[in-house]
């Protein structure tokens, strides 16, 4: 398997990890809540509750909208097409990108 590894703004990278931090906080929240009030059906449908599951899908949807622009704005042209996983990495903001095919792409040993 290759891989390519790839220089990411680190803004952008602290915003994807922020939005990935924040969901599965939410999420978490969510969770938490479902599991100590599994009796009472009045707090899953309490405004709260309603309110985290609101954030939790509006943070779901911002941070795969990141994720997209991020892949869109990266990932080479010469990849698109060929079978890749990729990962970014929040500490160092590179991008690491790896090729699961053996098809020859052009500029990519």
């Amino acid at each position: 398997m290759r891989t390519v590894i790839i220089k990411v703004d680190s803004k952008e990278a602290e915003y994807i990890e922020r939005l990935d931090y924040e969901r599965g906080f939410t999420k978490d929240v969510l969770q938490r809540i479902i599991e100590s009030h599994m009796d009472d059906p009045g707090v899953v449908n309490s405004e709260t509750f309603k309110a985290y599951q609101k954030q939790g899908v509006e943070l779901d949807a911002q941070f795969k909208m990141a994720v997209t622009e991020l892949e869109r704005k990266y990932v080479p042209d010469t990849l698109k097409g060929h079978k890749i996983r990729w990962n970014l990495e929040y500490r160092t903001a590179e991008l690491k990108v790896d090729i699961l095919c053996n098809c020859t792409i052009e500029g990519i040993e």
